[in-house]
């Protein structure tokens, strides 16, 4: 294969992300770590993948880009994010 194929075959390759999906992605890999998370005020468990397409639906773009500031902030005080995720998805069924 000739350089010129190389290059076409990379630029094919380069998408441009953005601000937005970037923060889906960042959101995604926090999470893709947690299998389920217990939501505490019911009998109910909810599957990582779920949780994140249900946040990525609700949340608008300037309040997921505030969730992941906030998931920083609780990761530097302590390691486990899946109490804080088990209260915003009680949040997220009392909203719907």
């Amino acid at each position: 294969m000739n350089s010129l194929n190389v290059d076409c075959i990379n630029k094919e390759k380069n998408i441009i992300l953005t601000k937005y999906d970037y923060h889906k992605n960042l959101l995604k890999n926090e999470i893709k770590t947690i299998k389920s998370i217990k939501i505490p005020t019911q009998d109910y468990s909810i599957k990582n993948i779920e949780l994140v397409d249900w946040i990525i639906e609700e949340f608008t773009p300037k309040e997921l880009e505030s969730l992941l500031e906030e998931i920083k902030i609780v990761k530097k005080r302590t390691q486990n994010i899946k109490p804080f995720l088990s209260i915003i998805a009680v949040g997220l069924l009392h909203k719907v």
